[in-house]
């Protein structure tokens, strides 16, 4: 409640990795764990918190080190199930996750809500899960991959995904190019607010 003035309600939270988020959509529509450790609040539920799209979404990774980096949006909402959870986010995003990197044909900051490449791009996209493939990718599911099984707005696949496999060695670029592994990922936290 002390963060940036309080007033927030946790979606995810992720503290120890002793829950596994490789779910399935039913799991992520209801939602799963407890407020005290790992949970996700379901999606039918964000839906509802958010679908006036008045709210401003904070997501935190605490690194093993004891950083913690965040990043705040002005603009978050999730739409109902008929039209797969999609997800909408607008800046202006600000905080420390964000790095700005250019290189001649990339351009990388904040890693939810990119312009460069396009398809990386998360805000527009459906939420997906291992038995429910919606994201960008022509090929296979981004949900299902050995390396990424777990439910999220993925597009071809992820430039941000907190809800990775925690196992040392699988989530890969939990927050690219900020935390590029899981191994160094103590917590993870997404918090909405009315404006």
């Amino acid at each position: 409640m002390e963060t940036m003035d309080g007033g927030w309600t946790a979606i995810q939270k992720r503290v120890n990795g002793s829950l596994s988020f490789d779910r399935t959509w039913a799991e992520y529509k209801n939602g799963f764990g407890s407020p005290e450790q790992d949970v996700w609040v379901g999606n039918d539920v964000i839906h509802q918190l958010t679908k006036e799209n008045s709210s401003s979404l904070y997501v935190s990774i605490t690194l093993q080190n004891g950083t913690t980096l965040y990043e705040m949006y002005d603009r978050f909402s999730v739409s109902i199930e008929t039209e797969k959870y999609q997800l909408f986010l607008a800046g202006p995003a600000t905080g420390t996750l964000g790095k700005c990197i250019q290189a001649k044909f990339l351009k990388l900051g904040d890693s939810m809500l990119i312009t460069l490449p396009s398809n990386r791009e998360l805000s527009g996209m459906y939420f997906s899960t291992p038995d429910r493939d919606n994201d960008g990718r022509d090929i296979g599911s981004c949900a299902a991959l050995p390396n990424r099984r777990g439910g999220w707005w993925f597009n071809d696949c992820h430039y941000a995904f907190l809800n990775g496999q925690w196992s040392p060695g699988f989530w890969r670029r939990p927050w690219y190019p900020t935390v590029m592994s899981g191994t160094t990922v103590k917590e993870t936290l997404m918090l909405i607010r009315r404006h």
